[in-house]
């Protein structure tokens, strides 16, 4: 398990001149390893001629083997994450391309003269133009954001650097005993850097480090570590640049505290709000509570990423306070499609943020942690326990999702068998025949079609026994009213049939 402390540093005129040297090479040289991996062969050996390896380039720049290998993985790394955007991109234009090309051959077949048309083909068009010239484009070092400010002259030369160059780091390596060897935390709380000069006296840097109380034993924990990871970044906060440390290293797990004996707790994640739900061993729902996001997408990145470690915390609290561990439904965030701009950034939080924070929060304070599937936990929820519980649909979908964690199976009402057996051949489910969510299937799109809100039994009985409604919505056609609602193979005897049973059922 891998934590990160940050320190604060301050370093005096003389070691900040040094240290801006050190940001300034240090990412020159990146820029130049991600330009050698991007284009390939043919560009190395132009540029720095046959026979060298990347990691030799590299060192004919630095002079420094252990940030020349951590220029190499971090480039790496990038350019795998580019690699990946541009098949998920791909794969998002076919997606809407059959969407819209659906949306046509529908609109065609009531109408060719429909105005819409228009404007789908203009749509289809530009997407098709777009996917035509979808390629993997270089990395805009300092994003294309801050470059177009510093054109347009918004920010200064000087600024730009700094907020471009805004880190430098080293990966914990440990040969003969030594710990680091660029970049080392000693005892005396002291950060030592090593620079890129030959000079001996200018050779390594050695600035003072500021640790409070609670930093304390963070800090004896990377003093023992036999490797560990360094990070030296510089922010431009009101004029001024302040330094920090940012230090990883490996922990132990810790032993688990919060377990699933005395019940769960679930989780229902949505992209500004959660919902919790505390339930016993035996399924019961005791409690629950909301925890809202607010605007994530209106604020800047560290801010943003504070934020939802807060909240976060938040979560893993409630949990402590049980004492129970927490159930999340296994989510796949393969976007197909584009929501809007503020949408997008909302959904992005939540997946590449939010869920991993929680996860590591919860092996730091000892709760267990378990993923189960997703599937129809809403509908699960409003169908079954809405009446019971009067909630609402997000709390009954965490409450389902706490007792699918905990090993319980939800039984299909007796009355929505009662229902699928009279109506239920009109309904083709989109979800196979093997699924056990099939049943749940077909009743929720009895529901959705037949505009029944209400779950009270009796209702449901009368609005099933007299289906013109729903019928007429499911097969687009006008049945017999005396024969709604009967099978195909019902007699009028056994409409009155039904009736008396209804009766009888509300009276009891």
């Amino acid at each position: 398990m891998i934590q990160t402390v940050k320190f604060r540093i301050y370093p005096d005129e003389s070691h900040e001149h040094q240290l801006h040297e050190i940001f300034t090479i240090y990412n020159r040289v990146k820029r130049i390893g991600y330009n050698l991996l991007f284009y390939g062969e043919g560009y190395m050996s132009q540029r720095f001629g046959e026979g060298k390896t990347i990691q030799q380039c590299l060192m004919d720049q630095c002079h420094n083997n252990p940030y020349a290998n951590t220029i190499l993985i971090d480039n790496r790394m990038k350019l795998k994450q580019q690699k990946s955007w541009l098949k998920k991109r791909q794969k998002r234009m076919i997606q809407q391309l059959k969407v819209i090309n659906k949306k046509i051959n529908e609109i065609k077949e009531q109408d060719t003269h429909d105005r819409r048309l228009k404007g789908l083909y203009a749509r289809r068009s530009s997407i098709m133009a777009k996917q035509k010239n979808l390629h993997l484009e270089t990395v805009v070092f300092g994003t294309k954001k801050l470059f177009r400010q510093r054109v347009r002259g918004i920010i200064s030369r000087d600024e730009f650097r700094i907020r471009r160059d805004s880190s430098f780091s080293c990966i914990g390596k440990k040969q003969q005993g030594l710990q680091n060897l660029n970049i080392k935390v000693l005892p005396d709380k002291t950060v030592k850097i090593r620079t890129f000069s030959k000079q001996k006296e200018r050779k390594w840097l050695v600035i003072p480090t500021s640790i409070n109380s609670e930093q304390g034993k963070w800090f004896q924990q990377i003093l023992n570590t036999n490797k560990y990871t360094v990070t030296v970044k510089r922010k431009l906060s009101k004029g001024k640049v302040h330094y920090f440390l940012h230090v990883s290293y490996n922990i132990p797990e810790p032993t688990i505290v919060c377990d699933y004996e005395h019940g769960a707790i679930g989780l229902d994640f949505n992209y500004n709000f959660a919902s919790l739900t505390n339930v016993d061993q035996h399924g019961n729902l005791l409690s629950y509570h909301s925890i809202s996001f607010g605007n994530l997408h209106t604020y800047r990145k560290d801010k943003r990423n504070d934020y939802i470690s807060y909240k976060m915390d938040k979560i893993v609290n409630y949990c402590v306070n049980k004492g129970k561990g927490i159930v999340v439904e296994d989510l796949q965030f393969d976007q197909e499609f584009s929501y809007n701009k503020k949408l997008n950034r909302k959904l992005s939080n939540l997946k590449t943020t939010a869920l991993q924070l929680l996860e590591w929060k919860c092996k730091k304070r000892g709760v267990s942690f378990r993923r189960v599937f997703p599937g129809y936990t809403s509908i699960i929820g409003k169908y079954k326990y809405s009446r019971l519980h009067n909630l609402s649909v997000h709390h009954l979908a965490s409450y389902v999702i706490a007792r699918r964690g905990l090993g319980f199976k939800e039984a299909f009402p007796d009355i929505y068998d009662w229902v699928l057996s009279h109506v239920g051949e009109y309904i083709e489910p989109r979800v196979k025949k093997s699924s056990p969510y099939r049943i749940w299937s077909m009743i929720h799109d009895l529901f959705k079609h037949g505009g029944i809100k209400s779950f009270k039994t009796a209702e449901i009985l009368r609005k099933t026994v007299l289906m013109t409604h729903v019928l007429n919505s499911v097969t687009s056609t006008r049945p017999d009213n005396l024969r709604a609602g009967l099978t195909s193979h019902g007699k009028i005897d056994d409409y009155y049939k039904t009736w008396n049973f209804i009766n009888h059922f509300i009276v009891l």
